[in-house]
């Protein structure tokens, strides 16, 4: 399995200048156009960089590979610039869309200026700071009854990532969205000592991925293979519903 296109932030390079751009990328970068607008960019549930920068922006597509979808436009030759973007000026512009976080669908966005030094790496670490991230982290036991409760209360299984960083990993960021309202997601650090009784209960020293189903008694499911995005990617879709768990619609009587 790899990486879906729908799991991406699109970062992008709108340019109103004639560039000659269309065989100068790789397949890591994208051209939109209004034909593919809406399946590369509105249906993401990702963020998504438009922009062109010759060989920064191919450099930034190959450096943020199945994280971040890097896309431009031409406006010479791809049409009317979508409303969203709003006026794109004679110098490249770039732009970074996200999915609003409480929007029920992928199509509305959060648009950002990208106005930072324009080499690789800075790119880079702006476009994975901005990916979404469905990950929730777990503080002591407090936290941990808490997660299960929503676990139990969205009728959701969940996925355990014990690490010994604070920090959330990229694949992880990614794949909570990817799989958002189909598996639950808790980070817990061995940096907070509040989560010393959580690795104890489970057994884990060090980093563990640990899928919980829906019913506990069928048993843990501990991740044994190498930690890259395809590998775990395969065993969070083997361990998530077939499909999401929409929002319970209240009743008359319990709206009073």
């Amino acid at each position: 399995m790899t990486p879906t296109k729908a799991g991406l932030v699109v970062l992008g390079l709108f340019i109103s200048v004639v560039l000659v751009v269309s065989s100068n990328f790789s397949s890591n970068v994208v051209m939109l156009n209004s034909r593919n607008w809406r399946r590369e960019v509105e249906e993401s549930p990702h963020a998504v960089f438009i922009n062109l920068l010759s060989s920064e922006w191919e450099e930034l597509a190959t450096k943020t590979k199945g994280f971040v979808k890097i896309a431009y436009w031409d406006t010479e030759k791809s049409g009317p610039v979508p409303g969203i973007l709003g006026e794109i000026r004679g110098t490249p512009t770039i732009k970074l869309l996200v999915p609003k976080r409480k929007s029920r669908t992928n199509k509305h966005k959060n648009v950002v200026d990208y106005n930072m030094e324009r080499k690789a790496d800075d790119m880079k670490q702006f476009a994975l700071d901005s990916m979404p991230s469905f990950v929730e982290r777990i503080n002591g036991a407090e936290d941990f009854e808490k997660f299960k409760t929503k676990a139990q209360k969205y009728e959701l299984p969940m996925m355990l990532v014990f690490s010994e960083d604070r920090r959330v990993m990229n694949e992880m960021k990614f794949l909570s969205t990817e799989f958002r309202r189909r598996i639950l997601v808790g980070h817990i650090s061995s940096s907070k000592k509040e989560n010393k009784n959580i690795f104890f209960e489970y057994g884990v020293r060090g980093q563990a991925l640990i899928a919980v189903p829906q019913v506990e008694s069928k048993g843990l499911i501990t991740f044994d293979g190498k930690w890259n995005l395809h590998r775990i990617q395969s065993f969070f879709s083997e361990h998530a519903l077939k499909s999401e768990v929409k929002p319970k619609t209240k009743t008359g009587e319990e709206r009073k």
